[in-house]
Formats: structure tokens, C-alpha cells, sequence
């Protein structure tokens, strides 16, 4: 049951959400495109070169094509989801446990603590629906995701969880994002042309 808050002359007020937009970067992409924050050409060739649903928040961070947390307030707004940085809390060093460490690290996603309701955890930006599918699989509950950080989320990883080996056929990620990035350094400078400032 949600919490209910009663206003003075009113009914309670039920403070859960439903999320019924569904998370993809394709979405994020029309978003960013549609607000005029992101050339839609960018963000094209960002889509294009991406291997996996969920990468787009990371490479829009990355590329230095957005802030970190101006990422963070437009997907919480556009996607219905709180904005909860992992530089704001806490997350509970057991809410990883049992988890497969390489997916958490893959997806950039942090579990922040576990309720009876089920696994908090703290997307870097949005990430897939698949991806959030996999990790209530593997976490044998429900999945409430709020939006992070790409760069909290990636720094906790890096200090609490023990790299995870990448599988057999996967490339190191910096090959793949270092020709990613590539692109979208390419694309942006076309679309803003060569002779933009800081």
C-alpha cells in the first residue's frame, strides 16, 4: 500500500505511480529532439551506432552533449520517475547481493536498498525495459527504478563492485565507446558548427 497523505478539507492523496511510458531511447531521443535540446541528427547517429536499448543516457553524458543531471531532471519529468542520485543517498551495500554484478555494471544500474515491496534501484538516466525485466528475474522481485546519475552511478559501480569480466564475445567497452564517441563528436560539430564555443 502507497503512502497516503491527507490534505486539510480534502481526500488522501495516494503517492505511488503508475509508469506507463515506457522506457527506450528511441523515446528519449524523440524527447530530446522534439524540446530542440539535442540536434535530432545526433541524436540519430548516437541511436545508430548504439549496441544495446539503455546505452543513450551514458553516451549523451560521456560525449559531453549534456549535463549529468540536467539528463536526470528532463527523464524524470519526461518519464513520470523520481530523481534520486546515488550523491543524494545511501544505497544499502546488501541490496546488490545475489545480483549478477557484470549486468549491473553493463547497464550502469545501482540497487539503492530492498523493501518488501521489492529492489529500489537508480538508472543512469533511463536504461531498457529489458534491462529492468533481466534484473527483476535475477532478483526473484519487483524492480522500482528511479532516475540517477550516468557519472554517480558508474563511479559507486567502480568502487563497490569487483569489475566483472566481460563475456567471451563481447569487445572491452572502451573500443566500442571510443568509435562511438567518435561519431557523435563528428555529428555534433556538424550540426553546431566548427567554429562553436564553450
Amino acid at each position: 500500500m502507497g503512502l497516503r497523505f491527507g490534505r486539510r478539507g480534502g481526500p488522501p492523496v495516494d503517492l505511488r505511480r503508475k509508469h506507463s511510458k515506457r522506457l527506450a531511447d528511441s523515446e528519449l531521443a524523440r524527447r530530446l529532439g522534439e524540446s530542440g535540446l539535442i540536434e535530432q541528427g545526433v541524436l540519430d547517429a548516437l541511436l545508430e551506432r548504439l549496441a544495446d536499448d539503455g546505452g543513450l543516457s551514458e553516451a549523451l553524458v560521456e560525449a559531453g552533449l549534456m549535463g549529468d543531471w540536467e539528463l536526470g531532471r528532463w527523464a524524470s519529468r519526461w518519464f513520470g520517475r523520481p530523481f534520486l542520485p546515488v550523491e543524494a543517498c545511501s544505497p544499502s551495500p546488501e541490496a546488490a547481493e545475489g545480483l549478477s554484478a557484470a549486468a549491473l555494471v553493463r547497464h550502469g544500474i545501482v540497487p539503492l536498498w530492498r523493501h518488501a515491496g521489492g529492489l529500489v534501484v537508480a538508472m543512469p538516466g533511463i536504461t531498457s525495459e529489458a534491462a529492468l525485466e533481466a534484473l527483476a528475474e535475477d532478483a526473484g522481485c519487483a524492480i522500482h527504478a528511479v532516475v540517477g546519475s550516468v557519472r554517480g552511478n558508474r563511479r559507486w559501480l567502480e568502487e563497490h563492485l569487483a569489475r566483472a569480466p566481460l563475456p567471451e564475445n563481447e569487445e572491452e567497452e572502451g573500443d566500442s565507446w571510443s568509435l562511438l564517441f567518435d561519431v557523435g563528436d563528428a555529428q555534433a560539430r556538424n550540426a553546431f558548427g566548427p567554429e562553436s564555443r564553450d
